[in-house]
């Protein structure tokens, strides 16, 4: 067995591009901290804290980020001032800040947005750690703090950021369908081993995520977008892009079943599924026009027939992939 030399085992840290986003995290840090002590606000590390918790390698994804940080802080903010409010009229300050901590942290969980109210609530029933500022001083300058992290976060990502959340989505989206493509290949060919259906549902998850921030950042006034093109074009996408998984599950089960190595009108089913699914992420990288889906148009169309050489369990799983194949080819002509 090869063993490998201390400074092979470190040759990953040279990888171009591995320094970059923690460069970016320690300069908005670095700034955030700055800005605070400039404009004269105790305890600095509190933007610190809003960069740490905002900040992300693309700007759509740290806007995002940062408004749910920014609606949260400021909800959590106002349910502590109600409980000093409460506590200064003979409400038991412990029981009191247990009651709102324990209805934020439920109405966080069921609203990912406000995820961040519990503590800026917590922060705000704990005033009396700051000694000369009342509990409205203390919100209003844990505010400006995290007002301060927020912005810089933006700020750096917009100016330093390695690629946009666009860009990165669709070649999310062409992998995707490229490892669907290249499972219905296998089949055709014979394979009727089990796909890697676990890293596929991580690759959907995270162009889930990249979506959001996708469509943040097209409607930035900079940003070029069609006229009348929908606001969540690239949610859209990622749901489509759901379906696509299970349509092609679904044709992979009935071709599996009826042994497509040794039947070709099965074999060709696959095959053309897998080109009308290569050629759409051709597209979204660029490389060529809109897909040509007449082939599997016309297979689709064949085996719903009546006809002798007809499987009527392809007719279903093919008309499904064909239906979301447009769908997703019309989401990306409006983004």
């Amino acid at each position: 067995m090869a063993i490998l030399s201390f400074t092979d085992r470190l040759a990953f840290l040279r990888e171009p591009g591995r320094w970059r986003a923690g460069a970016q995290l320690a300069a908005a840090v670095a700034i955030a901290w700055g800005v605070s002590r400039l404009v004269g606000l105790p305890e600095s590390f509190w933007a610190v804290m809003s960069v740490l918790i905002v900040m992300r390698p693309s700007a759509g994804s740290t806007l995002e980020a940062g408004w749910d940080r920014v609606r949260g802080t400021f909800a959590g903010a106002l349910a502590g001032l109600a409980g000093v409010w409460l506590a200064h009229h003979g409400v038991p300050m412990q029981a009191d800040a247990l009651a709102i901590v324990l209805l934020l942290a439920f109405v966080g969980a069921a609203v990912p947005g406000l995820r961040s109210a519990p503590v800026a609530a917590l922060i705000i029933l704990s005033a009396g750690s700051l000694p000369g500022h009342s509990a409205l001083q203390v919100a209003l300058l844990r505010m400006a703090q995290m007002g301060i992290g927020v912005g810089v976060a933006l700020a750096m990502a917009l100016v330093t950021a390695e690629y946009r959340a666009g860009a990165r989505f669709d070649a999310g989206c062409a992998a995707l369908l490229r490892g669907m493509a290249k499972r219905l290949l296998a089949l055709a060919a014979g394979d009727t081993a089990e796909g890697d259906g676990e890293r596929a549902r991580a690759a959907l998850a995270r162009l889930t995520v990249l979506a959001g921030g996708a469509d943040l950042e097209s409607r930035w006034p900079w940003r070029h977008r069609t006229v009348g093109a929908p606001k969540d074009a690239h949610r859209q996408r990622a749901r489509t892009m759901a379906r696509l998984m299970q349509d092609v599950a679904l044709l992979g089960r009935a071709i599996g079943q009826q042994q497509p190595a040794s039947n070709e009108e099965i074999a060709k089913a696959a095959r053309a599924s897998a080109g009308a699914l290569a050629a759409l992420a051709d597209a979204l990288e660029g490389k060529a026009m809109a897909p040509d889906l007449s082939v599997l148009e016309r297979l689709a169309a064949r085996h719903a027939s009546r006809d002798d050489a007809a499987r009527p369990l392809l007719a279903a799983p093919l008309a499904l992939l064909l239906e979301d194949l447009r769908a997703l080819q019309a989401t990306r002509a409006a983004a």
